[in-house]
């Protein structure tokens, strides 16, 4: 019986602005042919639906093949898009236990192995730009030189290069650990910034609201959370996630995983900041007066009318406005209400009669904490009596 000798290839893999995609098309070609495991070392990804394929492929031939991945994880890269999250989270969606992540911020390194008989290596990123996509809106085609080759000793190197850099201390695990949450939040700061048109397009896929007074309305699922700080991903969209800041003591009945609502006061973004949101406050959530504190909103609260403090008519842009200062209680403490434009009728405002609000929020006016209306949906109901 004659046995094939193992042919030894090394082809010349380069891309040279739109005019040719033969480094895609081998990466593809290789990827495919995976049959135990695939390791990858790129710092910029940003490919897409276009590198799903032969992920799925290598999956038709076992559909237990695992795959390796060391990326770069630096937030700047991230808002400028020059990482794209959300392909991470694609691939972590098709592999599911069978893909491990690690990230690093100090590589360089691109290269594909497979089945630790075969390799790219080379200049290209795993990037529409890298990769001579004729799409303008990935930016400018760069000129990239590639490598492929099967022979034994210089893939058997790689992979000794690969598991020393997976193990070295410098790599850290591709987890939902308050760095990484910070990057996605980074991502969701880029695009409400640089992207609008994308960033509208992801706020109506996952339903958040941003009113003119900068409040935003978001139900996602809880990544992490600590006593000052949490953050909150897309119910959807795992690599997008909004970072909220203060006292998270609505959150100790929640656990990793959990569909949360709240809402909160966008903070002002400038440069690489993080979208964070200021005042944590669970949407409808009930409380006492006694628990309030600046910036919570989507309230309700019950309690007993005191007597009306003060009635205020101004001049405004749009006419006459009344305001109506409200002294209000409940058996925990007391805080001045404001009304506008005799939401109450005076005769109606009486001690000992109750009230029940709905959707309030809280203000601070001359140092002192007050509660308001929400404009749009916020309602007080007067009851005949308190309790």
């Amino acid at each position: 019986m004659l046995f094939k000798k193992h042919e030894k290839v090394t082809e010349f893999v380069p891309t040279f602005l739109k005019e040719d995609r033969s480094a895609l098309r081998k990466i593809h070609d290789v990827i495919s042919r995976a049959k135990n495991h695939i390791h990858i070392i790129y710092p910029w990804i940003t490919l897409g639906e276009e590198f799903v394929i032969p992920f799925e492929n290598a999956l038709a031939n076992n559909e237990d093949v695992e795959v390796y991945l060391i990326t770069k994880l630096e937030k700047e890269d991230v808002f400028r898009r020059l990482h794209q999250l959300d392909d991470i989270e694609k691939w972590k969606s098709i592999f599911g236990d069978n893909i491990s992540i690690k990230y690093n911020n100090n590589i360089h390194a691109k290269m594909i192995i497979v089945d630790d008989k075969e390799m790219i290596v080379g200049s290209s990123n795993l990037t529409g730009s890298g990769l001579g996509s004729p799409r303008e809106y990935e930016g400018r085609p760069q000129i990239e030189a590639n490598i492929y080759t099967n022979d034994n000793k210089a893939v058997k190197d790689a992979v000794g290069f690969f598991v020393r850099l997976w193990s070295h201390n410098t790599s850290k695990d591709y987890i939902d650990n308050d760095y990484v949450l910070s990057c996605k939040s980074y991502h969701l700061s880029g695009l409400y910034q640089k992207h609008n048109k994308d960033f509208k397009k992801l706020a109506k896929e996952e339903e958040i609201s941003i009113s003119d007074n900068r409040i935003i309305k978001f139900k996602g699922v809880l990544g992490y959370w600590d006593e000052n700080k949490s953050y909150i991903l897309g119910k959807k969209r795992k690599d997008i996630a909004i970072k909220f800041i203060g006292n998270n003591e609505a959150l100790n009945s929640s656990k990793i995983g959990d569909e949360v609502e709240i809402s909160g006061r966008l903070n002002k973004l400038d440069g690489f900041k993080e979208f964070t949101i200021k005042g944590f406050s669970p949407i409808n959530r009930d409380i006492n007066i006694t628990s309030l504190k600046s910036g919570l909103s989507k309230i309700n609260i019950s309690g007993e009318i005191i007597n009306i403090e003060e009635t205020i008519e101004m001049e405004t842009k749009y006419g006459k406005k009344i305001l109506t200062l409200v002294k209000i209680k409940d058996q925990t403490g007391d805080i001045i209400l404001e009304l506008w434009d005799n939401i109450l009728p005076e005769e109606r405002i009486k001690e000992g009669i109750g009230f029940e609000i709905v959707n309030a929020y809280t203000k601070v006016y001359d140092g002192e904490l007050r509660l308001g209306l929400q404009k749009q949906d916020g309602k007080i109901k007067l009851l005949d009596k308190y309790g």
